[in-house]
């Protein structure tokens, strides 16, 4: 965003606009001036720097465009103070003398307290006069400056504009063909409060704007301008708005397809919502259920409008919603009950239990699909589990009373099918009854021929009790994942004398 002041729009009738910079030559070289003052400013104050961006508004005649790019590119840079001494000490001490001596009415009684102070503090005159006021930020040294691109500085600058723009919405639309996820997580991660509805097919999200609040305008404002690098990141995108000047209502409207041009391309820092999110997922993934569960949830429509869930749990070909509800406005609340009721899909709704209500529990009894739980500081990871289990039982039952597999190689393990067939482990063990050519061994499907050639091997090689070790090499050609395994299957027993290899033997039982 920028300063209010440097805001530049255009109107006519009832539409406003910000005055973008079209990319052209002009502009470009008004950049490049903006960016050769801060390169080769290096080592100069900010005061100093700041003058010439003045004779370069004088120069362009337009203060406002060449103010805003310098606002920009000053942000990127690196200012600090040059101390020799500390002002407040030293303006202290200074004041502290001239009160002593009297107001100085010349430049020799000026220096003669200047000097009492040098000496007290036990350094030059200069570095007293220099450092007085050196923590304001006039006086503040610019230590480096970015390399800057004049054309992705003006996108920079039109897209500022809009941010600046939109800070005086009542509201906004938005529409996006991909990038909802970030989208929606954005909206979420600021606390922006918004609906989302199908219209013909396409997803439309309506946001309140700042100055359609009482409270917070100007965070809210902040957290709205956020926002719209990820709305224009990739993909066709319209947003309109309501903008509120002077006591009236004005049109916005941009369009990627005639103006997508102007904006620079963003990128969206991948994370959770809130520390709830983040402790619930990383939980719930070291459970290592068969449940895969994915941060980037999908819309799920809920009647004639959608829901944008936190999280989603699949195993299959089911899928499970989950959406962790922190806070909520009485006019939110009522909207995502509406929307709940009309789910028709599994979906878990974790409340915090200080804002548990009748409708809640009102909610789950009238509708079967949905499921809500109570947590007080974390989400309850077994509760969940609970409600997945049943929908887990099922498919696990209609996965291996379906699934007709054929393995491919000798040997194959339930994971190797697993992802093979899109299938869970657990349906590959029952549904392995039904394989006539191999047997299920541990977690390893192994061709029966091939186990009879294992069992001829160890006979041939077990006439007596023998090192493990040595065992194991007389079947290595045949790369089992898991030979002990194999051994004791075939009636062999291991004698083990620790927790080491090289200590057990193999035996068969009857040799004892």
């Amino acid at each position: 965003m920028l300063p209010a002041e440097l805001l530049a729009v255009q109107r006519w009738r009832d539409n406003i606009r910000p005055k973008y910079s079209r990319l052209d030559e002009v502009d470009v070289s008004v950049a490049e001036a903006v960016i050769q003052v801060y390169e080769s400013g290096v080592g100069l104050k900010r005061e100093m720097i700041r003058e010439k961006i003045l004779e370069l508004e004088d120069a362009f005649r337009d203060y406002r465009f060449v103010r805003g790019l310098a606002a920009l590119v000053e942000r990127e840079c690196t200012f600090t103070p040059r101390l020799s001494v500390n002002p407040l000490k030293i303006r202290h001490m200074l004041f502290s003398e001239a009160s002593k001596r009297g107001f100085p009415t010349s430049a020799e009684e000026r220096r003669s307290i200047l000097e009492a102070v040098a000496s007290n503090l036990n350094v030059s005159v200069e570095q007293v006069e220099s450092s007085i006021y050196a923590d304001l930020d006039s006086e503040e040294v610019l230590e480096s400056c970015p390399k800057f691109d004049a054309v992705q500085l003006l996108k920079q600058y039109n897209l500022s504009l809009t941010q600046t723009l939109l800070f005086y919405s009542t509201e906004m639309e938005f529409t996006a063909s991909g990038n909802w996820q970030r989208i929606f997580r954005a909206i979420k991660y600021h606390g922006l409060m918004y609906t989302a509805a199908k219209r013909s097919g396409t997803v439309v999200v309506k946001v309140d704007g700042p100055t359609s609040l009482f409270k917070l305008t100007r965070r809210y404002g902040t957290a709205l301008a956020k926002v719209v690098p990820e709305i224009m990141k990739g993909g066709p995108w319209r947003v309109e708005a309501k903008i509120l000047r002077a006591n009236r209502l004005l049109n916005f409207v941009l369009e990627s397809s005639r103006h997508g041009w102007l904006f620079p391309q963003t990128v969206q820092v991948e994370g959770y919502d809130s520390m709830v999110e983040e402790e619930f997922a990383e939980e719930f993934r070291n459970l290592r259920s068969p449940w895969r569960l994915q941060r980037e949830s999908e819309p799920v429509e809920a009647g004639a409008s959608i829901m944008i869930p936190d999280f989603t749990f699949k195993l299959g070909e089911v899928k499970v919603y989950m959406e962790i509800v922190g806070f909520w406005t009485q006019e939110y609340m009522k909207r995502k009950l509406a929307k709940l009721a009309e789910v028709n899909t599994p979906f878990i709704v974790a409340v915090d239990e200080e804002l548990a209500c009748d409708k809640l529990a009102h909610l789950e009894a009238s509708n079967p699909n949905v499921h809500v739980i109570y947590y007080r500081g974390r989400v309850p990871v077994g509760e969940v589990l609970r409600i997945l289990r049943p929908l887990a039982e099922a498919e696990l039952r209609s996965q291996a009373s379906k699934a007709v597999i054929v393995p491919r190689k000798p040997v194959m393990t339930l994971k190797e099918l697993a992802k093979e067939y899109g299938l869970i482990e657990e349906a590959v063990r029952q549904a392995a009854e039904r394989i006539g050519t191999h047997m299920l061994v541990g977690e390893t499907l192994i061709e029966k021929e091939l186990l009879e050639r294992v069992k001829l091997t160890l006979e041939k090689a077990l006439d007596k009790e023998k090192p493990l070790l040595e065992v194991l090499k007389t079947i290595e050609a045949y790369n089992l994942p898991d030979p002990v395994t194999v051994i004791t299957s075939l009636g062999y027993k291991v004698r083990w004398r620790g927790l080491s290899l090289e200590n057990a033997t193999v035996y068969k039982p009857a040799q004892i």
